[in-house]
């Protein structure tokens, strides 16, 4: 992990919308992008936002492992995450972090990480960041966020050779962007996935 983290309330933070976060955690993991506990989800709140645990497997994850960011702080050494929860957050904490701070019209983030949706999303022609970066790296968030700075209609992202990044208004709608893909991989056919709908 990248950062340290410093909890300010080891209870489970409480939220209706943690049910929709675990269905999607398992709804993904159906279509075998998911191996084992790799892939993070998260969601904005009030006081921050909320994200899948690290080392939880997202197609059991329990009701009680997802974690509250309530802030983060860079030091000299490394970034401390300020978490209500009772388990360190997945280590691309700082990468939802990121997203959402400059995009402020997103509320859900999807981070899948796999080969076979990765060449399905180049094959679409997603945005991509132009060099690969460690996981959970300040050099990836970096990448990250200019990215979608440059590209502020987009949903739906490539990390080079990590994960494809799906986001949206809603969890739902981050999670469709995956679905898309999952059936664009099986049709092989062009999708129009990762654009921003215009409402007529």
């Amino acid at each position: 992990v990248t950062f340290s983290s410093v909890f300010l309330d080891k209870t489970p933070p409480i939220d209706v919308r943690i049910d929709e976060m675990i269905q999607w955690g398992k709804q993904i993991n159906k279509y075998g992008f998911i191996p084992g506990a790799e892939g993070n989800l998260s969601f904005r709140t009030i006081m921050g936002f909320i994200i899948s645990g690290s080392g939880i497997p997202l197609d059991n994850m329990p009701k009680d492992m997802p974690v509250e960011v309530r802030g983060v702080v860079f030091g000299l050494n490394r970034p401390s995450i300020y978490a209500k929860g009772q388990v360190v957050p997945s280590r691309e904490t700082l990468l939802h972090s990121g997203i959402y701070e400059v995009m402020t019209e997103i509320n859900a983030i999807i981070c899948v990480p796999n080969r076979g949706i990765l060449e399905t999303a180049m094959k679409n022609g997603l945005p991509s960041t132009g060099i690969e970066q460690p996981a959970g790296s300040q050099e990836l968030i970096q990448e990250a966020v200019s990215l979608v700075k440059l590209n502020r209609n987009v949903r739906c992202f490539v990390l080079k050779n990590y994960c494809v990044v799906a986001l949206g208004t809603t969890m739902s709608d981050a999670g469709k962007q995956i679905e898309a893909l999952q059936a664009s991989a099986k049709n092989s056919a062009p999708s129009k996935i990762g654009k921003k709908k215009v409402l007529k």
